[in-house]
């Protein structure tokens, strides 16, 4: 897979143009990205529908296809969470909407207390073996559910390889538990939120009007309860600033810096990106492969200081 993974999140009244959101998709491929992350639930099934029309053609060996499921799709309790009978019924529809026979990476969108994990494991293993799916993974699942998933995966032989934590230079709440138990399992993180919504572009200025069409300007849904930490707080958004001549004395943007600062964790194999056009997709993408010396990586932490630095919920 690529370090450098491009997720097509889009919220269910997005009214984002086909056409931009192709274009980005297809910028991602120019830039070298092989690894693209949907969910059924992104556009309420329009992502992947877009995701597959703009990858058709596209050899398929090259590609590494990520989607998936749990999120409300459908009234009812079946239209929903990770029970065999939505997840038999869900993944069909993604293939379709992918237009592909497997899913490289399907991912439990959130752990569903509701489900039984040996259902969960055991209808995982079956998509393995029918070669709908390759590999599985999970997202923002709770440490010791984590543990008990990777031990039914290694009976039941179902190749679990990833997690899916927010993470970013603000955000290290995985590193105290997540990141050490999924090492010790073989399990890597495909880490998304790598900028905070945008915060850590330094496009949010302190004292300022947020720039229109940004983000921050909606914040009744979508992201806005998770940018609310920081956009509220001058402080916050003050010391965001202050990594710009960091950034530059890496030769960076401060988008760059943010995802290669996430990049540089052994423990992270990719980080998601999304973009508002081609042009910054492919400036973003060029964070891959940037290493960051350690006195850097230390003067980041002291100009964002403990106080910011979320290391638990």
């Amino acid at each position: 897979m690529s370090e450098i993974v491009y997720g097509n999140l889009l919220y269910p009244q997005d009214d984002t143009p086909d056409e931009t959101v192709l274009a980005c998709i297809r910028g991602a491929r120019d830039a070298g990205v092989t690894t693209f992350d949907t969910a059924d639930i992104y556009g309420m099934f329009r992502s992947e529908s877009l995701l597959g029309r703009a990858l058709a053609g596209e050899p398929r060996e090259e590609l590494v296809l990520c989607t998936k499921v749990g999120m409300p799709t459908a009234g009812g309790p079946n239209g929903r969470g990770l029970s065999r009978k939505h997840v038999l019924e869900s993944v069909d529809g993604s293939l379709r909407r992918l237009r592909v026979d497997h899913i490289d990476v399907y991912t439990a969108h959130r752990y569903d207390p509701d489900t039984p994990l040996e259902e969960v494991m055991w209808t995982f293993s079956e998509l393995v073996r029918a070669g709908k799916v390759l590999y599985v993974g999970m997202s923002e699942w709770p440490v010791e559910s984590i543990v008990e998933a990777a031990a039914l995966a290694r009976e039941l032989h179902v190749p679990l390889v990833s997690h899916m934590p927010r993470y970013s230079m603000l955000w290290r709440v995985p590193e105290a538990e997540v990141f050490k138990t999924c090492d010790d399992l073989g399990i890597g993180q495909i880490s998304y939120f790598t900028l905070e919504q945008g915060v850590l572009t330094g496009k949010y200025l302190p004292g300022a009007d947020r720039p229109a069409g940004s983000r921050g300007t909606a914040l009744k849904g979508g992201r806005g309860p998770l940018m609310r930490r920081w956009l509220d707080a001058d402080d916050a958004l003050t010391r965001v600033q202050e990594l710009a001549p960091l950034a530059g004395e890496a030769g960076l943007s401060m988008a760059q810096l943010a995802i290669a600062w996430v990049l540089q964790h052994a423990s992270v194999a990719g980080a998601v990106i999304g973009a508002s056009g081609p042009e910054q997709l492919r400036h973003n993408a060029q964070a891959s492969g940037c290493r960051l010396d350690a006195d850097l990586m230390a003067r980041i932490d002291q100009v964002l200081g403990a106080d910011l630095i979320v290391h638990s919920e």
